[in-house]
This record gives C-alpha cells, sequence and structure tokens, in this order.
C-alpha cells in the first residue's frame, strides 16, 4: 500500500493538516531504489518518510490518525476514527489518496466528514463518506491522476456502501505503546523470523547465544542467554526481566523486519522502537529495512536521532513537523527539508544544527527553573 496525501482536521492536534508524499523529480543515484510505481516511472512516490521533530509535536498521533482511518475503511466501522476526535462538538474531516495492494494501477480517494452526533453515539447519518478512483496510466504522474479526482463527481450513497468499492491493502503499525497484535509467530517463523530474531538480539546483546524454536509450546521460542533461558510466546518475554529495555525492543524490530523482509503487509509504520537502541544500530538497521522494501511499498519512520540525517538517503525523505499556538489553539505544520535544500551539496545535518526550519525544541524555557 502507497499513502499519497492526507488532510486531517480535527483529528488529535491535526486542524487543517496536509502531508504530501509525492516528490517532483526523479533523483539521480538515490539510494533507494524504485521510489516510484511499478511500471509507472512518472508515478513518483516517497518510499522512506523519515518524520522527525520535538516531543508533542504529532509524529505518533499520525500514526494513529492513519490506523484509525485505515481500520475505518476496512471495517466499515466508525468507531477507530471516532476515537481520534479532537473537539466531538465541532465537524471532523479527513481525505486520503492511496494505492493498495491488489490494484497498483488504480489510485483512490477516500474524503470522509463526521458531523457532532446528535445523541450519545454517533450514528450511520453522522457520518458522509465518498470513494473515487482513477486508473494510472502509463504515462501519469500522481498530479495528474489527482487532477482527475478533482473533477469527479461525489456519489450520494451511505458510507458502507461507498466503502465497499475499496479493494484489500494491509498495515503494520509498530510502537512503545501498543500491545503486540501478531496473532501467531507462525507465519513469520516460515518467513525466517527465528533468524532474524536472533541477529537482531544477538547484535543488542552479547549475551544471546542462540534462538530455538521451542517443541512443547506452540508459536513459541526459546532465547539462550549465558546462564539463562527465555521463552518468547505471542510476541513477548515471559521471563525477560534481565534483558534490557532495548534488547526487548529488539523482539517487535525483528517482527517488522521480517514482515518488511517477507513483503506481508505493504504499509509500515515504525514509531519510535529505538529510543533504547545504539545510534549506530537504528542507522544500520532503518538501511536495511529501506534496502527491503519491496515495489509498491512504503515506510513512515519517526526518530529523534539526528544522526539519522547523515545517511544518504535524498533530501524528499525527511519531513519536520511543528507544533504552533495559533489564536489559542495548536496547529501541526510539515517542513518538507527538499523545499528548502535544492542543491545536492546543501547539508541537511547543518540546516537542522542552525534551525532553519524552525523545529527545534523552547529549551530556553528550561532557565525558568
Amino acid at each position: 500500500m502507497i499513502v499519497m496525501n492526507l488532510k486531517l482536521n480535527n483529528i488529535y492536534a491535526f486542524n487543517d493538516f496536509e502531508i504530501s508524499m509525492s516528490y517532483p523529480k526523479k533523483i539521480v543515484n538515490s539510494n533507494i531504489e524504485e521510489e516510484f510505481l511499478n511500471e509507472r516511472p512518472n508515478f513518483r512516490y516517497k518510499k522512506l518518510i523519515v518524520l522527525m521533530g520535538a516531543n508533542a509535536s504529532g509524529k505518533t498521533t499520525l500514526g494513529k490518525a492513519l490506523k484509525g482511518i485505515f481500520n475505518f475503511i476496512s471495517k466499515k466501522t466508525p468507531d477507530p476514527l471516532v476515537s481520534c476526535i479532537n473537539d466531538n462538538t465541532k465537524n471532523t474531516s479527513f481525505m486520503i489518496d492511496f494505492i493498495t495492494d491488489t490494484n497498483s494501477n488504480r489510485l483512490y480517494r477516500v474524503a470522509g466528514t463526521i458531523r457532532p452526533p446528535k445523541t450519545d453515539s454517533y450514528k450511520e447519518e453522522d457520518i458522509s463518506v465518498t470513494v473515487k478512483h482513477v486508473t494510472i496510466n502509463k504515462n501519469d504522474s500522481y498530479e495528474t491522476c489527482a487532477s482527475k479526482l478533482d473533477v469527479l463527481t461525489d456519489k450520494k450513497e451511505s458510507y458502507i456502501k461507498a466503502l465497499d468499492e475499496v479493494e484489500n491493502f494491509g498495515w503494520n503499525f509498530s510502537s512503545p505503546s501498543q500491545e503486540n497484535t501478531i496473532r501467531s509467530l507462525k507465519d513469520l517463523h516460515e518467513v525466517g523470523f527465528k533468524d532474524m530474531l536472533e541477529i537482531i538480539l544477538s547484535s543488542l546483546d552479547p549475551s544471546v547465544q542462540e534462538v530455538i524454536e521451542a517443541q512443547d509450546i506452540e508459536d513459541s521460542y526459546i532465547i539462550k542467554l549465558s546462564g539463562h533461558d527465555l521463552i518468547l510466546k505471542d510476541g513477548k518475554i515471559l521471563n525477560g526481566e534481565i534483558l534490557s529495555s532495548g534488547t526487548r525492543s529488539g523482539i517487535d524490530i525483528a517482527i517488522l523486519l521480517t514482515s518488511i523482509a517477507s513483503r506481508q503487509n505493504g504499509f509500515y509504520y515504525c514509531d519510535e522502537k529505538f529510543s533504547y537502541i545504539h545510534s549506530d544500530m537504528e542507522k544500520e538497521i532503518l538501511g536495511k529495512m529501506v534496502e527491503k522494501l519491496g515495489y509498491n511499498e512504503q515506510l513512515f519512520f519517526t526518530t529523534h536521532n539526528t544522526d539519522i540525517l547523515d545517511m544518504e538517503f535524498p533530501k524528499h525523505t525527511f519531513v519536520f513537523l511543528k507544533k504552533r499556538i495559533i489564536n489559542g489553539g495548536s496547529v501541526v505544520q510539515c517542513v518538507y527539508a527538499d523545499d528548502y535544500l535544492k542543491r545536492n551539496t546543501d547539508s541537511l545535518r547543518r540546516a537542522v544544527e542552525n534551525d532553519l526550519f524552525s523545529i527545534a525544541p523552547k529549551v530556553n524555557r528550561i532557565d525558568r527553573l
């Protein structure tokens, strides 16, 4: 799945918010391969989006908003989206342009409006949704297809019937706060999860000797350390108190990396999984994630680690979120690095260190202490 554009209003702290995942021209000698739709070279999309910004700038809630929209579209129930509403006395709206896993030559646009409920709960009549789609021709760009969507007439129908038009798509959200939602590790085992887990954990903790599949417990693994055996079941360590926070994070990282390598989901949102992991290790694993992304797949990656700026990704990869207070309300805005840095010789790290994008945290306020 590929998300091309997203607009949000009254969803979490996002008001009149927009983020775009297209880029204007082909990058020569890019180290991210195939940043265009398969067999549609003019349809360019950002295969990797590195989201950076100060605390509370919206990196995590952007993922939650996307997940709520995906679940709403897929399950055709408003609950996942309603839970994202900031103020239920106001209208809430979203618009998302995307390409599904099953038909990579069709661009969808789903737009929805949720009006304040007249009762204690939202009813079908409180929700309006339109679904449009166009065929992506051989020479089309995203901008060309978006213009076609703009002129299509909206259909008047229930949101359930409208969403029936959208083909299935997959996603994988990984964040420190979420409960592990892996139903079974068996499918991942068949595509190399055990080896991936062993490599990741032993790289993070030299005392990890090997990982073996448990014989007596279904969908479980034994992590062998010096003098200890730990059991991994349903994505969780049952007796892992001796492990560091970084090593425990390695389990979710191995799950995500295996999913990417085996084309399990198509769309991936990796949120702050490396908070307890050394910077060099984060850079190496991110590089592997990008290397293993296939055609028509996409990865959002949030981080505070400024060493990521030194990785030789195209400048359009980096999007900075910043929150401003306007007329007493908070507004989250996107700052695109390639809007400011046009030359290959422009240093992204130097731009951030000099706060060219006005995204630095207000550390001077700590002086009041």
